[in-house]
């Protein structure tokens, strides 16, 4: 399933900076088909996987996780984060 999070500047600048330089989670912010400007807001489409690490990433950017919330919560899926889901943080130095 497809989500789609509406990101307002300030959210998404937040956004660009939580995510390490070496996580797959940075596509989402560089792959033109993902990624499309609507007005003052920013569309990124991903999966819940990519949701969920996204919430992860950006936890001290109040404007992303309350579009990550919404888009979650209007595909009628859980906010919780199950306590066996990796932190993203980790995996990616576990790659380096």
């Amino acid at each position: 399933m497809t989500l789609k999070v509406f990101l307002d500047d300030k959210s998404f600048h937040c956004l660009k900076h939580a995510i390490p330089a070496g996580s797959r989670s940075k596509l989402l912010l560089h792959d033109p088909a993902r990624l499309s400007i609507v007005g003052s807001n920013t569309v990124i489409s991903c999966d819940k996987a990519e949701a969920r690490n996204v919430l992860l990433y950006a936890s001290h950017c109040p404007g992303v996780i309350a579009s990550v919330h919404e888009a979650l919560l209007s595909a009628g899926l859980s906010l919780e984060i199950p306590e066996k889901l990796p932190n993203p943080a980790e995996s990616a130095t576990r790659t380096r």
